[in-house]
């Protein structure tokens, strides 16, 4: 029966080009992502391994550890003295924010150049290493990229570093006494490329310049350490481990040998790339059950087609055994080649993948290397044969379902239910009503405890389930009434178009079901996401009613505050001043600015409440009806309980004067243009930074909240639906293939109504009409699912933040949506439509479907 299998694919080829572009495209998806995965991790071990490239041992904090430079520096010099070490080199870093003469602010990665050049793991390629404690050292490509050369100045923000306890009144501050330090460019380097300092420039400066300004801040990387000529690696090692022992970071440090430690930052810096391949495994997997559906409703429709042919080899002597591995033979052989095509595509794209991502953003994926490992390529393929065999085996087992002489008489393709489907529909019943529930009690119960925030999403999953199931109840119904409805001013073509679609239940339920599942996805995260968005937004402008703050501590002139109002997009300005919140109810203590009323009402959102002149203002659930402030001096002042306003209190300038508030304790509150986006937002925070010379980190309020994360929730939005496009292609090829399927199916059918009348036009049109139907009910139905379980999530992800769940339901998106579900049934119908009208009526009635 092998051959039979081998001669139904060599003769009837084109019935299987569909399917096995799905099965491609399952596969391919699940190899890229294994080899993007291991290209990231081959990548990042090579990173770590040319940082310790110099190094003979290595001492790197233990898991889940972070140490300073400060918590460092008193075990450097015992290690120094251990037998048979030649020298010890901290390796740290920072992320600071610096300004220069040819750039106004960017975000360095700072990291000390080792005492000992033989341990350097950079090149300079011109000027000279750093030397004096304020001498930097910029990498080229960072140079090229700011525009900076040698001798230019930059200006690094510093923090003083207190070195009293931490209950000092008058705590003790060594360094500089302002905030900014000033270095300068004393040479380019060459320093390779890493993960941790993606997306940052990259700088280095000496270790007593890193120790003096920024070992508080930065945390410790490893300590590198190289041997005298002959000393044992094993023994030292042994030595470094006792002395970290007998130190204040017993516990915290542990000494490796290179190859160790290369292997395990690796395996700490990897758990975002195993995240990341995770979630692209998920989707992955999205694909591989899209796929199974339409692999198995389109060997459903050949199987049915060849009924007959079936039966016929039953009466020959073929075994039921025989046929069930025939038509599982076929799909295993259909499986095989399109899995090796899209492993081949697969690592093609990732190939592709990686060089554009190398090219549109160089300096976060210049340590990329692409790495293609048999395993993922095999994985692939096992992945791809194994859902066409799982896809099969309902098809392959109705096809021994009748006796020989039953299958050779006239039969109707609505098969009448089985005991099977009985049970199928009450699990897909009890399935949605468990669902339902489990939402709802999710809603009601999310207060109490965010577990159920996990509840709610299982009871999507089993709504979805039961929906999947029932689908051949609920799915059909549906296309009738909306045939009915849409295609009935089409005439002749719209109703047969709708009677077709319900002629097999089955089929079209399992052909619109493909599409739902991902639809439904794809709704699901778009407008869940976007409502998500709109929510936050909403509850952080009833937080925190100022859009844009910036504390200082000293008074501002009338030309500065003049500057900061004349940026594009800001449209009011107020300079505040500042007091202390001593108790407070909440475990983040808020801002206090004192602000007259008529000037708050220009600069708090809208809906905001005004300082009540005598009180603090504070959110209308504050328990206490006072509230302990201080300025120079302390008061308790009483309260006016109004808004929601929980991060920033607000009272007025009689208080202020009472608690004697300090003239340099300032802030500028700014209020951004309503309509401003969010790029706009992040630029008035830029100019404003600059405006006031501070750094663009101090420049603070619900707009940059909101824009930062509206700006992640739109690249998470974007990577989702473009990672389901995958599975909604898969689904979209199953409607085009079932189509197909059809047309060949009822060819007798199709010329009986030619030679009844029906013209070519109307023939086109019915089939047009049919795919449509189906294409774009089923995107309705997903859209109506998908935008439902959306909300609920957002309500339950948003319950803590804000009271009211704010919809933001894009209809553009929802119409675009459609229209590709419309485009795609008529994309589908054209080739079907020319084949069948291709066909002459007396031709078409003289063949067997």
């Amino acid at each position: 029966m092998i051959s039979v299998a081998l001669a139904e694919i060599r003769i009837h080829w084109a019935r299987f080009i569909a399917v096995g572009i799905g099965i491609a495209l399952a596969a391919g998806f699940v190899a890229s992502t294994l080899i993007i995965s291991s290209s990231l991790q081959t990548s990042l071990k090579d990173s770590v391994g040319h940082t310790f490239s110099e190094s003979d041992l290595v001492v790197i904090p233990s898991q889940d550890v972070f140490v300073n430079g400060q918590e460092v520096a008193p075990v450097t010099e015992p290690l120094e003295q251990v037998d048979g070490v030649d020298t010890v080199a901290v390796n740290a870093r920072t992320t600071t924010t610096g300004r220069g003469q040819s750039f106004s602010e960017s975000t360095f990665a700072l990291t000390p150049a080792p005492a000992d050049p033989d341990l350097d793991t950079f090149t300079i390629t011109e000027g000279t290493r750093p030397e004096s404690i304020t001498d930097l050292v910029l990498d080229a490509e960072t140079a090229h990229e700011l525009g900076a050369s040698i001798g230019d100045e930059i200006r690094f923000s510093v923090d003083s570093v207190s070195l009293g306890p931490e209950d000092d009144s008058m705590p003790v501050y060594r360094g500089p006494s302002q905030s900014n330090t000033m270095f300068t460019v004393v040479g380019l380097a060459e320093m390779g490329s890493g993960p941790a300092t993606t997306g940052t420039h990259r700088a280095l400066t000496t270790s007593a310049s890193y120790q003096e300004y920024f070992a508080q801040e930065g945390d410790v990387v490893a300590i590198q350490v190289t041997l005298d000529d002959g000393a044992d690696p094993a023994a030292v090692l042994t030595r470094l481990q006792a002395t970290i022992d007998d130190s204040d970071l017993r516990g915290s440090l542990e000494a490796l040998s290179v190859a160790d430690a290369v292997d395990a930052k690796a395996e700490r810096l990897s758990g975002g790339n195993d995240v990341i391949t995770s979630l692209l495994l998920v989707f992955a997997g999205i694909s591989v059950i899209v796929a199974i559906l339409v692999v198995s409703n389109t060997f459903s429709v050949i199987v049915a087609g060849r009924r007959r042919e079936l039966a016929l080899l039953r009466c020959l002597g073929a075994s039921r055994l025989q046929l069930y591995g025939s038509v599982v033979t076929e799909g295993t052989v259909v499986g095989l080649f399109g899995s090796v095509l899209g492993v081949a595509v697969g690592a093609g794209f990732s190939f592709c993948l990686a060089a554009v991502a190398q090219r549109i953003w160089p300096n976060e994926f210049a340590y990329l290397s692409l790495h293609i490992p048999l395993s993922s390529l095999f994985i692939g393929i096992v992945v791809g044969v194994l859902l066409t065999v799982l896809a099969t085996i309902r098809p392959a087992r109705s096809a021994i379902a009748v006796t020989p002489l039953e299958a050779l008489q006239p039969f109707d393709e609505a098969l009448a239910p089985s005991r099977h489907n009985s049970l199928r529909h009450i699990i897909g019943w009890s399935s949605i009503g468990l669902g339902i529930v489990t939402l709802i009690a999710s809603l009601l119960l999310v207060e109490s405890s965010p577990v159920w925030i996990l509840g709610g999403a299982l009871g999507g999953v089993l709504l979805v389930f039961g929906i999947v199931l029932c689908s051949e109840v609920i799915i059909p119904p549906i296309v009738a009434g909306i045939g009915d409805l849409a295609f009935g001013p089409f005439g002749i073509p719209g109703r047969l178009a709708t009677l077709n679609t319900l002629r097999n239940r089955r089929r079209t339920a399992a052909t619109a079901t493909a599409l739902v599942i991902g639809v439904t996805l794809v709704a699901t995260i778009l407008i869940g996401g976007m409502s998500t968005k709109a929510t936050l937004s909403f509850g952080l402008d009833q937080r925190y009613p100022v859009d844009i703050a910036v504390p200082l501590d000293s008074t501002l002139d009338r030309d500065t505050v003049d500057g900061v109002r004349d940026i594009a997009g800001v449209e009011a300005v107020v300079v505040a001043h500042r007091a202390e919140v001593l108790s407070d109810e909440g475990d983040v203590t808020p801002e206090l600015y004192v602000i007259d009323p008529d000037s708050a009402r220009t600069v708090l959102s809208e809906g905001a409440a005004a300082p009540v002149p005598g009180k603090v203002l504070v959110p209308s659930d504050y328990d206490a009806e006072s509230i302990s402030v201080k300025g120079l001096t302390e008061a308790t002042i009483a309260v006016a309980k109004a808004g929601e306003s929980s991060q920033v209190f607000f009272t007025t300038p009689d208080v202020g004067n009472d608690l004697g508030v300090s003239a340099t304790s300032t802030a500028v509150l700014v209020k951004v243009d309503a309509g401003a986006s969010v790029a706009e937002i992040f630029r008035i925070q830029q100019d404003i930074a600059e405006e006031l010379d501070v750094t663009s980190d101090e420049v603070g309020g619900s707009a940059v909240a909101r824009g930062e994360y509206s700006e992640f929730i739109d690249v998470l939005l974007i990577v989702a639906v473009a990672l389901l496009f995958v599975a909604v292609l898969i689904a979209l090829l199953g409607v085009s293939n079932t189509v197909s399927l059809s047309v060949i199916e009822r060819r007798r059918e199709n010329s009986l109504l030619r030679a009844l009348g029906l013209s070519i036009s109307q023939l086109r049109s019915l089939l047009a009409l049919e795919s449509t139907l189906i294409s774009s009910v089923s995107a309705l139905i997903g859209l109506c699912l998908g935008g439902g379980l959306g909300i609920v999530g957002t309500r339950l992800i948003t319950n803590d933040f804000s009271e009211q769940l704010i919809v933001d339901w894009s209809f553009p998106a929802t119409l675009g949506i459609l229209f590709v579900a419309i485009l795609a049934g008529l994309l589908s119908a054209l080739a079907p439509a020319r084949r069948a009208a291709r066909l002459s009526p007396v031709e078409g009635l003289k063949q067997e479907n």
